[in-house]
């Protein structure tokens, strides 16, 4: 009895031994090495003072800086002692199934020796557990959430025995829109048993799995977008400025014909020139300007409008997430013009 209780602090020293002499060229640092001993110094000690949760987070990390079968040998053993039969299971298995090479430390080959002695004497200890599903909410399984100890089960697992550590266990089912179906359990060691659990129909309005009753359910077809006022309002922009351009042509015509004839006129006149001819002149000239005015005016007033209307035809096929309430008017006066509206 007085050998086992130092067992844990014998096992670290040999692990030290074994981390000075072997594997001279592993890539782990001097410091690396000194840390990870010193880790596992301290896990043994707690888990001789019975602080297994500590144990095995020192020991955990001792073990991923440096690989070693004593250091898993000790975890197996914290977590023998929390009641982890099934974890501790599995840590013996990985430390009997490596293989160890010719020349490996001999702590390293006991602790697979005492790795096989403590297995077989908690495999007897493990208990077994069969979750059945029953009542209307079986025939879909899939649309079921069952948790063992509030850990998610998956549907793999219903309906087989499956190994389970001795002790107290709440299983729990929950069909999709229902309440869930608790079911507490007591296992002793090595008991085998049954929960069975009776679940209703998934409700008839229950979110597909994934989604919960606070998801955003289907929107329906999309509404088509709306055309903006602003497109309309371009396109008649652009009329009125083909309209412009137009009149410009229409007055630059009448421009060129009155300066045509002011220059026939004036050319035709005796010298001197006689005043009336010269007011007929003067008359001529004066229709000229006016129509070359009205040119300039058209070609203005129409690049501007057509401009304008390329740009808010152009805004306006864009989409948008609201119908667009702005009003724009394109106006032409004597001495100015320009679009006036509201936005």
């Amino acid at each position: 009895m007085r050998l086992h209780r130092f067992a844990p602090i014998a096992t670290v020293a040999a692990v030290a031994l074994a981390l000075l002499s072997s594997r001279p060229a592993s890539s782990q640092t001097a410091e690396e090495k000194a840390a990870a001993r010193s880790l596992a110094q301290q896990g043994a000690e707690a888990l001789q003072n019975k602080n297994y949760s500590e144990a095995i987070d020192l020991l955990s990390r001792a073990e991923a800086i440096i690989h070693a079968p004593p250091h898993l040998l000790l975890i197996g053993r914290g977590q023998v002692g929390l009641g982890k039969l099934v974890a501790a299971r599995e840590t013996f298995l990985k430390i009997i199934r490596e293989e160890l090479p010719a020349n490996a430390p001999a702590a390293f080959k006991r602790a697979q020796e005492d790795a096989q002695t403590e297995l077989s004497a908690i495999e007897p200890r493990i208990g077994s557990l069969r979750i059945v599903l029953t009542g209307p909410g079986a025939a879909d399984p899939s649309k079921v959430t069952v948790k063992l100890d509030e850990q998610g089960v998956t549907s793999a697992l219903i309906g087989v025995h499956r190994p389970i550590d001795p002790g107290k266990h709440v299983v729990t089912a929950t069909a999709a829109g229902r309440s869930p179906v608790t079911q507490e359990v007591t296992l002793g060691d090595g008991e085998k048993k049954e929960v069975s659990l009776e679940v209703e129909a998934p409700a008839a309005n229950a979110p597909p799995d994934g989604q919960t009753g606070g998801g955003v359910g289907p929107t329906g077809p999309e509404k088509p977008q709306k055309s903006s006022p602003l497109k309309y309002v371009g396109i008649a922009g652009m009329g009125l400025g083909g309209a412009g351009i137009i009149t410009g042509a229409v007055f630059t015509a009448m421009f060129v014909s009155k300066s045509n004839e002011a220059d026939e006129a004036f050319a035709a006149c005796p010298r001197p020139c006689p005043d009336a001819e010269k007011a007929k002149i003067d008359e001529l000239d004066n229709a000229a300007a006016s129509r070359g005015t009205g040119a300039i005016v058209g070609f203005a007033a129409g690049a501007a409008l057509a401009g304008a209307g390329v740009a808010l035809f152009l805004i306006g096929s864009k989409k948008q997430d609201k119908p667009a309430s702005a009003l724009v008017v394109p106006y032409v006066a004597p001495n100015s013009l320009g679009f006036v509206g509201r936005f």
